[in-house]
């Protein structure tokens, strides 16, 4: 069960960074940069890190932790189950709408799928793909059942749960809305990294970093804890051979991998 982070449960599980890549720095400083999802529990960190030697340490890093609740914070996630969509078209039509499939592509983008049904006549049945960026929601719903091919085109704010939408056959004034709330806010901040130790692959190792930043004023329980990240540049594209660890502490401090499941990270 979801539930609200305490100082306690902070410091151990080491929480939500959130990031936000930084400006590009000359290529002769060494950098890492990524953006990936995780799991256990499911979180998302993008960063960029630079190591410019004895001239001082700059990047950013932004974290969700989708496991705790933290309204107003804009990271938005969608929870698998089955809810009521009602369409607006003149009048109102509620369908039983089931998300079954959920994914963690950057800290503030999330990506949902699922089926549903118009609940007066279920022959109307229909698939459904949308996401969550920055607190707008879209999707779009295609019939596969009776009129196989009709599509509908929903955008709104996460914060209400309804919108305007449009359609295949192009009729006006359309809304919707969903019943209860299909998505909550999560743990989420960017912090600046205070310092950065870069290491090229060669040929006999891979890429590495490790860097470090603290979590900025307005977290009770968090702010003020210095946390650490090490990552491995596995040398392939996409997340094979990479590896992904954080935890409290300076930039020598020990960190605790976590699976990576989405996304990539590079180290230059």
């Amino acid at each position: 069960m979801k539930r609200m982070l305490t100082a306690a449960v902070a410091a151990l599980l080491m929480l939500s960074l959130v990031s936000g890549v930084a400006s590009a720095a000359p290529s002769a400083f060494k950098h890492a940069t990524g953006s990936v999802g995780l799991a256990n529990p499911t979180q998302s960190v993008s960063f960029a890190a630079f190591d410019y030697g004895t001239t001082g340490d700059r990047g950013s890093v932004t974290y969700t932790n989708f496991e705790y609740f933290a309204p107003g914070s804009g990271a938005w996630l969608p929870e698998a189950g089955t809810y009521t969509l009602t369409a607006f078209v003149g009048g109102p039509y509620d369908h039983t709408m089931t998300i079954d499939t959920v994914k963690v592509i950057t800290p503030t983008n999330v990506t949902f799928s699922g089926t549903g049904f118009y609940i007066a006549d279920p022959a109307y049945t229909w698939t459904m793909t949308g996401s969550i960026v920055d607190g707008v929601v879209a999707f779009r719903i295609v019939y596969t059942g009776t009129s196989a091919g009709y599509f509908f085109d929903a955008t709104g704010l996460a914060a209400e749960m309804s919108g305007t939408a449009t359609d295949s056959r192009l009729r006006p004034n359309m809304t919707w809305a969903i019943s209860p709330a299909f998505a909550h806010e999560d743990l989420s901040y960017t912090a600046a990294v205070t310092c950065a130790v870069v290491t090229r692959a060669t040929n006999t190792t891979f890429g590495s970093a490790t860097f470090g930043f603290t979590i900025p004023a307005g977290f009770p329980g968090l702010s003020g804890l210095p946390v650490v990240i090490n990552v491995v540049d596995g040398g392939t594209p996409g997340i094979a051979g990479d590896t992904y660890g954080h935890g409290v502490g300076t930039c020598s401090g020990a960190t605790v991998n976590y699976p990576i499941t989405s996304g990539n990270l590079v180290v230059h």
